[in-house]
Formats: structure tokens, sequence, C-alpha cells
């Protein structure tokens, strides 16, 4: 520890820097500073300024200077010094200036002293680029915590680092400037998770490969008395009324409060725990010293609070919170939207998606949720809210938000009355404990308790159960389902390959049964009483099911399929949108002996991940994208021998039936041409129908939400003769995606014994659901049909029916939702903005809300009127587009013209270049611009495929495209316009690799590799080469990838099939742009090839005019022979590796020869080409003297490398077979390959084999038949010495030998 001289403490005191005496880790005090001024920086630091003792140097050269602690790790790679100072919570800085813009300087915390097995954090700058990381060593690995953020380079090259560490919630400043923040998804969205939080350790310093002087490096460590921790911070308003209070949690940075639309401005109310503290709140731009009176605006507000306190060593110490008030819409807006349903329990505001932690507690129906808000998916949180009856609901506070440990994705909650697992003290009685996923670098279960019955939650530090520790070690672990049986926990849990795990007290977990072939999201698995005792249902995520027996099996607890699931599944529903399935923990399950079964009731998400989630709301206009299924009670019959899951729903829901308006026939006769409900009008009701079809009856059913020209309508149908029930929307509405065009439907659905079919229809106004078959068959499909679609029909085709019909009207849910009477808004089934192209036109119509005011509207042209034309019809108006422009069109409601629809035409030039006919918009916003292609989207799959089937057996498809993120697909073999199953080229942002696949179908048939990656935002040329067994990718004339299928391989055997097919174009989750796309492409002639075109004589035949002696058309003189001269070649340092004697300009340069040439050349680099006047030349430049060409050297970075297969190596000899990828970089090195095996999974005593520049298999034999085995490969190149630059080994992958 270096004292602070009393010289050095009277220039502070006269920079009037605030100090503050600290008492460090050793004790006695010690007054230190930040950074004084430049003058007196000069006059006292004399030496390195630190607070930090017993610095022990790893590597490079370190010493101390009159400057501070001098650094050089050039081409040393990380070079470490740390201190013997430890801290938990903690200002840790330094100031760093770099010598050379290259290599980062990184401040080393929490560390556990072990350099073999790395355990801490690392924040850096890197001197070159200026970006900046923070990380987590965990067991020698690094865990990316932010992605890269670039700060503003200085003039001086000088930069302050700072942590902040408090808790789990971490820091990161550059020149106080704020990169990273754990849990702060408002700087970095994506989630970036951890294990169980370092809460302590060693500070320390890191120099990779740069040259740096580190200066003014202090800690102060943070306690209660010296906190910028806030107690609380609370939301009032002095203009209206604000929701429930939320819980402020004080150690993360989040937390989102709800007001009232009437609370025009808030009052932020906070409380410090320490009074010192500084607190400054921003919002839009401005600051609110004391926090009051902040307008805020309807929807999301994100207010900054700003906690700081200062010591006297001049470190600051910042937690920034950020308080999102969230405005409510009017009250009247809620609950009379035109797409709410108003018997299914939905999301108030923003998005909600798989349902978590439901939990019968103390009479109470908890139904949490992930949530973000927002209309699309985003950093997870858990919503929630509750019930008395399942059917009303109370919305809760947000309960868990995004921290350290990443987003907080599924998970579920159970009641622990016995206090098994601790947490709530002893003697006493318990409460509820929430194991929740937290994703991010993997994913792992966290634990949360309440001891509120679920008002307000306590996160515990310790990870649960992690993916890195699970014997799949698959990365994929999350939606853990928990329940109790035998007086014991069990847990399943899945988002890949299915595990389920034990634990006597909820917090310590053991694995007991893995299933690495059975593949689910949101796995659930509960008992049943039967004839034949307890059976045991396993939900692959609400979507299918097995049935079976939970037992032990070698004294591990597995289910057991029965034998018909063990092959197969059983269907739980058959429409797209019912997912996510969880069932409400209620109790213990008992014993085998003595059984406690609650009635189980299960609930779903209405919507699904296959493909249109997260339009849904912009879409259809509405500000939340959340809705959930009836919530149902599951049991088990006995089908033929088997037994079958009912889902049934619960009776509490005939408690919101009309019974007074029921429309109610008994045993009425129906035919084809039936109208029996020709007077109804109704959007949300309940069928009960019961058909007793003739002999030669085909089909039964409804048609609903139909309009009157039955142009729009839902199908609901009972196929008898096929025994098929189906759920076609083809025509329902909106057409959110091509997958609203798909019939969904379920066969074997039987008949009742006496050959009657009995459907039960639940329709609100955007949804219908359907069982049948005593409720084993179910499906639940979104509909968006023009309000004003209000009709039905019933369905029979063939012979006439005997049917019983109740329809029931049904109550709305909603308490709290206003009657309204006056026109509210004007709506379209058509989007608002609308694309045309010159010549085109489109008809618009409109709805006025609620539907039962006057439906009269007017249109204008408000602008544009020179751009469109518009003709009105029956209320209709057809848009004609007449020139390149934007124009606006307004239908006005006559009841109040003050409520209008505004549609925003842009009309555009279609010039894009193809010779494909025509082009299907199967999904996504696919536009053209003049010669452009283009479509962008978020969290969705965008597909543009050509109607007809062009790409032969040989073709060639060729295109220009350019984009920065998102995953880009170019289809060049589909069966149809449907691009499921399609054989697909892909490219990913940031990667070199070129994927061949098959379009939602798992794993790779191939990987190609470019020599960069190309998401540079510049147009890449693209040509795929199709054979009838093979394909061939160019990226820019270079190829990247050549594949033979094989008719033998599961995965090529459809590409045989498609000897004419479809091509398209296809986005994830980004934006890209196209032109000229082409399938065999005819190449135009040129124009010198017309033959009857003699070319003009050249303007100097011209007799009367002299030619200028600079023209080009006087030639060289043939008689003067070029100028040789001498050309020397100066490798690194100016050494001379070779004189060319005699040569001419325009002779093409030699290489570098590694072997001859190494003695010049430069370590850790490759040679990028010979240098003439600063630029780089591959043939002797033009000179009328002897010149000297200098080498270029480029520093290059070994990528990680990649498994590309392990197999078990069969045949001759046991042991494996382990591939890598070859490849070339674009300065001509070809990678080679060091693969290395072991039986310890952390690589202990391991082999090694290098294989060389071109072998990049590596097979070896003689090794134990049946025992497992851990590989890994790494890259490596030559360096322009001819040393050979390694990278990192691959993930270590595991293969048994036989």
């Amino acid at each position: 520890m270096r004292k602070i001289s009393p010289r050095l403490l009277a220039l502070m005191m006269a920079g009037a820097v605030t100090v503050t005496s600290i008492t460090p880790v050793t004790g006695y005090q010690t007054i230190t500073v930040n950074a004084a001024s430049d003058s007196q920086e000069k006059e006292a630091a004399q030496g390195y300024q630190t607070n930090l003792t017993g610095f022990d140097y790893k590597k490079g050269d370190w010493k101390e200077t009159k400057d501070g602690l001098y650094s050089n790790a050039v081409d040393k790679g990380d070079c470490f010094a740390f201190s013997k100072t430890t801290a938990k919570n903690f200002v840790y800085s330094t100031d760093v200036t770099f010598k050379r813009n290259q290599g980062a300087a990184t401040l080393i915390f929490r560390f556990n002293n072990n350099l073999d097995n790395k355990e801490c954090y690392a924040v850096n700058i890197d001197g070159g680029s200026h970006k900046c990381k923070f990380w987590r060593w965990q067991e020698n690995s690094d865990y990316q915590l932010i992605d890269e953020k670039e700060v503003k380079a200085t003039d001086d090259e000088k930069y302050t680092l700072k942590v902040v560490a408090y808790d789990s919630w971490i820091s990161y400043y550059v020149n106080d400037t704020l990169i990273a923040s754990t849990g702060d998804y408002t700087l970095q969205k994506d989630d970036k998770g951890q294990s169980t939080v370092l809460t302590e350790g060693s500070l320390g310093l890191l120099n990779w490969n740069g040259e740096m002087t580190f200066q003014n490096t202090y800690y102060t460590e943070l306690n209660d008395q010296n906190t910028p921790e806030l107690k609380n911070i609370s939301v009032s308003s002095s203009t209206g009324d604000v929701e429930k209070a939320a819980q402020f949690i004080s150690t993360e940075p989040i937390m989102i409060q709800y007001v009232k639309n009437n609370a025009e401005t808030v009052d932020l109310n906070i409380e410090k725990k320490n009074k010192n503290a500084d607190v400054q709140v921003e919002y839009d731009g401005k600051t609110y010293n004391d926090g009051k009176n902040i307008p805020v605006k309807v929807g999301k507000n994100y207010i900054t609070v700003k906690s700081t306190v200062q010591g006297e060593n001049g470190q600051t110490a910042t937690l920034t919170y950020r308080v999102n008030v969230h405005r409510r819409a009017a009250d009247k807006t809620y609950y009379n939207e035109a797409y709410r349903n108003q018997y299914h329990y939905s999301v108030k505001d923003g998005w909600g998606n798989d349902l978590n932690g439901l939990v019968k507690y103390k009479g109470t129906y908890h139904m949490f949720y992930q949530f973000y808000d927002d209309t699309k998916w985003g950093p997870m949180h858990w919503a929630h809210a509750t019930s008395k009856d399942l059917i009303h609901w109370e919305e809760q506070p947000i309960a868990l938000y995004p921290d350290a440990n990443g987003a907080m994705f599924s998970g579920c909650i159970v009641a622990d009355e016995k206090n098994t697992s601790g947490l709530f003290g002893d003697g006493n009685e318990g409460g509820l404990v929430a194991l929740i996923t937290a994703d991010g670098n993997g994913q792992r279960i966290k634990v949360a308790y309440s001891t509120d019955e679920g008002k307000t939650w306590k996160k515990t530090n310790k990870i649960a159960a992690d993916w890195s520790k699970d014997p799949l070690n698959n990365r994929d672990f999350r939606d853990p389902k928990v329940f109790r049986w035998e007086n014991k926990w069990f847990m399943v849990i899945a988002g890949g390959p299915l595990r389920i795990y034990s634990s006597d007290n909820l917090t310590d977990w053991n694995c007991e049964s893995t299933y690495a072939d059975l593949h689910t999201e949101c796995p659930d698995l509960y008992p049943i009483k039967t004839n034949d005792g307890v059976k045991w249902v396993l939900s692959r995520g609400g979507r299918y099911y097995k049935v079976g027996d939970f037992k032990q099996v070698d004294g591990n607890w597995k289910f057991v399929a029965d034998e018909d699931y063990k092959d197969k599944d059983g269907v739980m529903n058959f429409g797209k949108d019912s997912y996510a399935a969880m069932t409400y923990y209620v109790q213990d399950f008992g014993t085998q002996e003595n059984p406690t079964i609650p009635e189980i009731i299960e609930g779903n998400w209405m919507n699904t991940w296959e493909d249109y989630c997260n339009k849904v709301a912009d879409t259809v206009g509405q500000n939340f994208n959340g809705t959930y299924n009836l919530n149902l009670k599951v049991g088990l019959k006995q089908e033929n021998g088997k037994y079958v899951l009912t889902q049934t729903p619960i009776s509490a829901y005939e408690s919101l039936r009309d019974t007074e308006n029921k429309i109610s026939y008994k045993d009425v006769t129906i035919s084809e041409d039936n109208d029996l409900l020709k007077d109804f009008a109704k959007d949300t009701y309940e069928i009960v129908a019961k058909f007793t079809p003739s002999e030669k009856t085909k089909k039964v059913g409804f048609r609903l939400r139909k309009n009157q020209n039955d142009t729009e309508y839902t199908d609901v149908i009972y196929d008898l003769q096929n025994e098929k029930l189906s759920i076609d929307r083809s025509k329902s509405g909106k057409i959110i995606s091509q997958e609203f065009k798909k019939i969904n439907e379920q066969t074997n659905v039987k008949k009742n014994k006496d050959g009657s079919v009995e459907l039960h229809v639940y329709v609100d106004k955007a949804s219908v659901e359907i069982f049948s078959n005593d409720y084993t068959a179910a499906g639940a499909n979104q509909i968006f049909p023009t309000p004003t679609s209000l009709g039905a029909s019933v369905i029979v085709e063939g012979d006439p029916v005997k049917a019983d019909i109740d329809i029931y009207p049904m109550k709305s849910i909603w308490t709290d939702k206003e009657d309204l009477t006056d026109a509210e808004s004007v709506g379209s089934m058509q989007n608002e903005s609308q694309s045309l192209y010159v010549g085109d036109n489109v008809e618009l119509s409109t709805y006025v809300l609620p539907i039962s005011v006057d439906q009269t509207v007017t249109w204008d042209i408000t602008e544009g009127k020179d751009v469109v034309s518009i003709k009105e019809s029956n209320g209709k108006a057809v848009v004609t587009a007449l020139k390149s422009g934007k124009a606006t069109v307004t239908a006005a409601s006559k009841l109040d013209p003050s409520k209008k629809k505004i549609f925003t035409i842009n009309v555009k030039e279609n010039n894009f270049k193809t010779n494909i006919k025509n082009f299907v918009n199967i999904s996504g916003n696919w536009a053209i611009d003049g010669e452009v292609l283009s479509d962008s989207n978020q969290s969705a799959n965008d597909f543009y495929m050509s109607e007809d089937a062009i790409v032969n057996e040989k073709s060639t498809i060729e295109t220009d495209m350019a984009f920065t993120n998102g995953l880009v697909n170019l289809i060049f073999a589909s069966s149809s316009t449907d691009p499921n199953g399609a054989y697909c080229i892909q490219f990913v942002p940031d990667s070199k690799n070129v994927r061949l696949f098959r379009m939602y179908r798992d794993g790779d048939n191939a990987l190609g590799e470019m020599s960069s990656n190309i998401n540079d935002g510049k147009y890449h040329h693209v040509k795929i080469e199709k054979e009838a067994d093979a394909v061939k990718v160019y990226v820019d004339d270079n190829e990247c990838l050549n594949y033979t299928f094989d008719a033998d391989k599961e995965s090529d055997k459809e590409f045989f099939n498609i000897k004419t097919g479809h091509m398209g174009l296809g986005l994830w989750d980004g934006a890209v742009s196209f032109k000229n796309l082409y399938v065999d492409k005819k190449e135009e002639p040129t124009e010198p090839t017309k033959p009857t075109e003699t070319p003009k004589p050249t303007e100097p035949t011209k007799p009367t005019e002299p030619t200028k002696p600079t023209e080009p058309t006087e030639p060289t003189k043939p008689t003067e022979t070029p100028k040789t001269i001498s050309v020397t070649l100066k490798g690194n340092g100016g050494k001379t590796v070779t004189t060319i004697n005699k040569t001419n300009a325009g002779i093409k340069l030699p290489g570098w020869n590694k072997t001859k040439y190494k003695s010049a050349g430069k370590k850790d680099y490759v040679f990028a080409g010979w240098t003439y006047k600063g630029k780089v030349v591959n043939k002797v430049p033009a000179s009328d003297k002897n010149i000297v060409l200098k080498a270029k050297f480029v520093k290059f970075k070994v990528e990680t490398a990649k498994l590309s297969s392990l197999k078990g190596k069969s045949g001759k000899g046991t042991g494996f077979v382990a591939k890598s990828i070859k490849y070339t970089n674009k300065y001509g090195e070809k990678r080679g390959f060091r693969f290395r095996y072991s039986t310890n999974k952390k690589m202990k005593a391991a082999k090694y084999k290098t294989t060389g520049l071109a072998k990049n298999t590596y097979t070896k034999t003689g090794l134990k038949k049946g025992k497992k085995y851990y590989v890994q490969v790494r890259y490596y190149y030559y360096d322009s010495t001819n040393k050979k630059v390694y990278g990192t080994y691959s993930k270590v992958k595991s293969v048994k030998a036989y």
C-alpha cells in the first residue's frame, strides 16, 4: 500500500479535488486521488499511484516508472498484473495511456487467483479499434456479457476505465460514459447471462498485446455508509392515478410502474440509503433535480435515476436505475379493441408468451407469463395476474425482471408449505418458490421465493442447475416444471432434449435421467388416476403428449412410455395457436401407495413461434400481443386398449353463458342448403352441437364469423368419411402469414358409438377453439375477421342430418370494460401503408368502432392528388396509382369526422431486373423500389417465392445481395411455394460460413466457407449452380461450397425428388436487398456482334487536321525497347530478401517464400503483398529508376476452431474419426489442424495429433471399446517467419469408441 505524501495531499486540496478518507483492506487510513490536473500530475505523480498492494506480474514486461505502471505485452498475448487486494462491493478504476494503437487494457476483478482455472470478471478497451468488452471467465472459458461497444477515441489515447460492483450488479464506465450495466436491457438488449454471480475476489490488470501505462489505479470499498444504492423508488402523480406499486429491487436496474391515462405527469419519490448520495433524474434530454412533474406520453417512458457517491480519493460510484413509467391509454380503449377476446385472458398492454409459475396458493390462482413491454418479443420478464375462479383476473405488478444471470425465461412455482428449501427461516411455514430459466450464454435455473403470497420476490444468487453441468451439455436447458412425489421434488426440463432432475430442498438438484432423442420445449409431467392406478402424462410443449409411468429404473427415476407411445405421440392440439402448456401446481401428489392428486388444470399460450407471433399486433393495429387459451381440465380415458388424453374446458365457463339469449334447436333436420342461422349476428359465443348423420352424409360443421357475401369466414368441419376434424381459416379476414392459408386438421377423430358426432365450439373476437370425440381432440386458432363479419351457418355436405344445437352468447370477463355509444375509431382490414406500382390499384374498406354505430365514411385524397386517383363504391374506395410519389387517402366517420383512418400510398416504379415472371409473397414486407427488391423484419421468417417451378435439374441462380443483419436464405430447390423442407443456402451475419440446409429441418447438410463475411451492407454477387446431384455456391466469383448429395442420406433424399422446383428468397430477423435476380440467365449479345455495322473510323483520319501528339491514336514506337530496372524486395526491419535484376514493368512479382525469407518476416503476421508508394502492387511498377518494394505484413487472428463431425469408428480398429473444415484465407494461407483427445472432459492428460495443412480428418484407433472420449481441434497457420500461429480450441465434443 502506497501512502500519499503531504506534498501530494496539498496539491489535491489546492486543485479543488474532493477528498474523503477511506479505510482500505489493510486497515489504515490512506488518501488517494483519481486524477489531478496536468500540471499537478507532472509535479506530484512521481511513480505509480495506487492503493492496491502486492502486485504479482504474470508474463510480459511490467515496471513502475515516474509516469505510472508501464506494461509491454506486444506479441505476448495475455499479460497479467494481480494484486493481493481483495474486494466485494467496490468502485475500481484506472487511467490508461496507450503507447501504440494496438492491444487492450483490462481491469480484472473478483478474481480467484488461479490462472489455470480462471474465475473472474474483466472489462477492457482496445487501443486500436476503441471497442470495449465486458466478460466473465468461468472455468477458464470466457463468456461475453455485452456486445462490443465502440467509444470515441481521445486525442491523447488516454482513457479512464471504471467498474462499480455492488452485489450482482456490475456497471462499467469509460471516461464516465456508462458502457454496460448487468440486467439493463436499455443498454444491452440481447441476453448475455452467467452462472452464479462471483461476489468477491482480488483485483488486477491485464495487458493484451499492447504497450501502455497505467496510472491512478484505485479502489474504494462500498458499504452501508458510502453506498450509492437506493432504498426505494416509488411513483406518484399530482394529475392522475397510479396503479399498484411495482416492487423496487435496489440491486437491479429496471422497474416498471403503470399509471392511468390521466397521469400526464409523474413524481419519482426516492429514498436514499446514504444521505450523502447525489441523485439525478433524467428524462427525454432534461434533468429533474427534484424528480417532480415529469411529463409522460402514452406507452413506455424510461426515466433514468442516477445515484452517485464520491470518495475522498476522487472516485465516484454511480448506480443507474431505469424506471419505466408506462402510461395507459384512455380507459375506454381497453377491452373494446377489435380483436380483444372477451372471455380469454390477454395481456393488457405489451407482449406475452409462455405461461409460467401457474400455482394455486391459499385459495388464489396465480398466473405468471413471459412478458416484455412491447408488442414483439424482447428481454423476458414475468408478468403476474391473480384470480379466484380462473376466469376473472386481476392485474398485478411485474414480478421478475432480467438481471445479471440473464433474461427471465420460462419456469414454474411451487408451494413449499413445509419449508423444505429452508428459504423461509427456522420455524416458518414456508411459502412460494419459483424456479426460473435465466437465459444468456446458455441457460440455467435460478431460484426466487416469496413470503407474501407472490406479491414480492427475493432472488437467490445461487444457480440451482446449469447447462454446463448437465450430462448432455446442451445449452438449451430451460422451462423447468417442478412437482412433488414420493416425498421428493422432481423437475422436468428441456428446451432441447428432455431431462429429469430431483431434489430434497428445491435448491440443490441432481440429474436422474436424460432423453437425448426426445426434444421439446416447456415440458410438463403429471399423474392422473385411472382404473389401472396412477398413470403419468408427459406434455411436449402442449403440442404432443405421451402416456406412461414414472418410476425408478436401476436406481434412477425415469419416465417410461407405454408401448403405444414409445415411438409416437398423441396430439394435444391440432391448431396452430396452442403452445407452451403448463398445469397449475396445487399440492403434493403424494405417493404411489397414497396418491393425493388434485384436479389438474392446464393453460396454453394462444400463438405459435412457427411463423407469425411477432407480426400479430402490428398487422392488426393493436397495442397488445398475448392471449391465452381456455383453461382445461385434463384426464385420461381408454380408447381401443390405450390411454388417451382428454382436455375439457373447466365448468366455470358455463357461468359466462347468457342463457336468456340462448339459441336452441332440438332434433332439427338440416340439409346442404339450410338457412338455419340466417339471422345470427354475434362475435362471442359457445356452440354445443350433436349431429346424427345419415348414411350418405359426408361432412358436418359450422361456418363462423362470415360476412354477408360469404367471402370471409372460418370453417370448422368434421369429415365423416375420413374421421377428420379441421379448422380452415384461409378466408378468415386478415391473413397474418401463409400459415393462415393452411387447413389445420387431426385425423382418427372417432365418432360416438351410435355414429353421432359432437362438436363443442368456442368463438371469441379473435379465436376459434373446437373440441370433439369426448374431448380427446382439440384445436385452437387465432382469427382476425372484419369486426362486422358476424354471421354463421351450419355446414352439411351430402344427405341431411339430425342435430341438437345450443348457442350461448358469452359474457365478457373484463369487469372494468366501458360501454361505448359514440364513434371511437375507424379501422380497416388493409394496412395503413400501401405500396403500389404505377398503373396498379387497391381497394380500401373500413369499419367504425363500435360496430353498433353508423358505418358510413367519407373518402378524400388529402395529399398527392396527382399521384393517385380514387373512385368510391358501396363505402369502399378503389385507389389507382398514376405516377411515382406519395399520397394520403383519408376515410372519416360520417358520425364523427374527427375519427378517421389515414392510408399512406407509396407509388414506385418497378424496374427490378429479373427473368422470373411471377412471385408469391409468402410472408413479409417485400417491396420493389426502382431496381431493388428489399425486406426487413424482426424475429420472423419472410419468404418470396417463384410462383412457377423454374429451377431444373441443371440450373444457375444468381443475384446481387446486400445485408448487415439477419439470416438470409436463398432457396434453390423447393417442391412448392411452401418453403417448408426446401433446400436453402444461408448467409449469417459476422460469419464466413455458408450453410446448406433444409428449411424448418434440424441440422446442416453441409457447411462451406467464404474468405470473409459479407454483411457489410455492400452488394455481393451470389451464384448457385445446381446439378442433378450436386450444388456449388460462389460469392463474388469465389467458390465457397461444393456439395454432392447422397441418395442414401436421409436429409438428402428429397433433393432427388425435386426434378423441377421453385426458387425463393428468405429472411429471418433482419434486412436485405437484392438486385439482378436471374435463373438460367441468357447473356445479352454485345453491341459489336451486329454483323451489319462497320466500326467508325477514328477522328485522326481527317486529312486536313493534324493528329495531336497526345492523342491515343499515335502508337508507341515499335523499335523502342522497354527499359529494364532492378527491384529490391525488403522485409521486416528493412532486411533485403532478394533483388530482381533486369526486369520490366508489368512483370508479376514473386510471393513470400517463408523458408527463404523467414528471418525477414514478422512474428504472428502474414505477408499481404509488396508495397510501392504506400500501395500494394502485384506487378513491377513502371519506373525509370531502380526501385525498392517493401513487404506489407498483416496481423491476423486465428479463428476459434470447430469440429464439423465426430463419430465412433466402425470396421477395422476401435476408435473415432474427427473432422474439421479445410480453408484457405484471403492471403493464400492454408489452415492447419491439431487435434487432441482425452478421457477427461477438461482435457487433462490429453494426447495430441497434428495432421498438417492438407489433412482435416483425424482417425484414431486402438482405443477402448465403449469408452467415452473427449475431442477438440484447433487451427493454425504459418506466419511470415514460418512459425505456427494457433487459435482457440473448439468446444469439447464427446464420442464413444466402437
